[in-house]
Order: structure tokens, then C-alpha cells, then sequence
């Protein structure tokens, strides 16, 4: 590792090559729609820059990770940065049917990023022969997610707990 505080020393990020954005989208998607949800698949639009731009920030929060800390960035981190980008930059939004109320797109996309916590947590926990997680006080955090009342590094330190616990 180059030991220097000169940016110079550092590679620049480039364009991420297709076949990993492929990846990272459908490895997402898994994630995301790997069951019926609380918003159906067919009433949901979402925006395809806006997820390429997640999928770039996840990235470069990957090389980051190596190049000042010296570590790849685990499955967890991923799954927890993609929630904090998704209550973030706001990628879906809800299209309801005639003469229905519309959610919010915060709202959505807070369901949605805790879906997503779910399932990766409980996989994870499977993968190491634990049990699923208990029932969680699940409108907290979709409340703390809505109103983006979280920080990455909380919403890692949430999955790290819930993993190991």
C-alpha cells in the first residue's frame, strides 16, 4: 500500500464496466423481489440512473475500503450501503392503481430498504447456522429510513448486530 497523502498516489475510479453493473443489479434485484411484497413489483417504477449511480457509490465505498483500510468490504457492508443509497437518493416510486392513494416515494423506498436488511440479515444468519431474526420493531426503522434519520455507518453497525446477534 502506497503510504502517502498525496492524491496523485491514488488510482482514479473509472467507468464501471458493464458486466459488474449487470452483477450488482441483479444481485440487488435478488434482494429486493426475492418474495411478493408490501408493493408489488408491477406498481413500482424506478430510476435506472439513479441506480446506476448507487451501484457506482457502493463501488467506490468498496475501493475505499481497501485502499484506507486495507479490507474487502464484506457482504453486509454492501447490503447496508445499498440500503443507506436507496433511502437517499430515492431510485423508486409507486405507481397505484385508479383511484388509489399514492405512498410517498419515502415511504416506498424505506419499505424497500428494509426488505432489504431482512432478507440479507436472515441469509447471512442462515449461511452460519443461526436462526431468522425475531420480529423487529420494524415501523421504527422504516421511520428512521423515511426521514433519513440514519447514517451509513449506523446502518452498517445495524447489520453487523443483527448478524452476529
Amino acid at each position: 500500500m502506497v503510504e502517502s497523502c498525496s492524491p496523485s498516489d491514488y488510482p482514479k475510479f473509472g467507468r464501471l464496466p458493464q458486466a459488474t453493473i449487470e452483477e450488482k443489479a441483479a444481485k440487488l434485484k435478488k434482494w429486493i423481489w426475492e418474495k411478493d411484497s408490501d408493493v408489488p413489483r408491477d406498481r413500482l417504477a424506478v430510476s435506472e440512473d439513479c441506480i446506476l449511480d448507487i451501484i457506482d457509490l457502493v463501488e467506490r465505498r468498496r475501493v475505499y475500503f481497501y485502499v484506507f483500510h486495507g479490507i474487502n468490504m464484506s457482504e453486509w457492508n454492501e447490503a447496508a450501503l445499498y440500503c443507506f443509497w436507496i433511502v437517499k437518493m430515492q431510485p423508486f416510486f409507486e405507481i397505484p392503481p385508479p383511484g388509489t392513494k399514492i405512498k410517498q416515494a419515502n415511504e416506498v423506498n424505506a419499505i424497500i430498504s428494509v426488505r432489504l436488511l431482512c432478507r440479507v440479515v436472515n441469509s447471512l444468519r442462515k449461511s452460519k447456522g443461526k436462526v431468522k431474526i425475531g420480529q423487529l420493531n420494524l415501523s421504527n426503522l422504516i421511520h428512521a429510513f423515511r426521514y433519513r434519520d440514519i447514517s451509513k455507518e449506523a446502518v452498517m453497525a445495524l447489520f453487523e448486530n443483527l448478524i452476529s446477534a
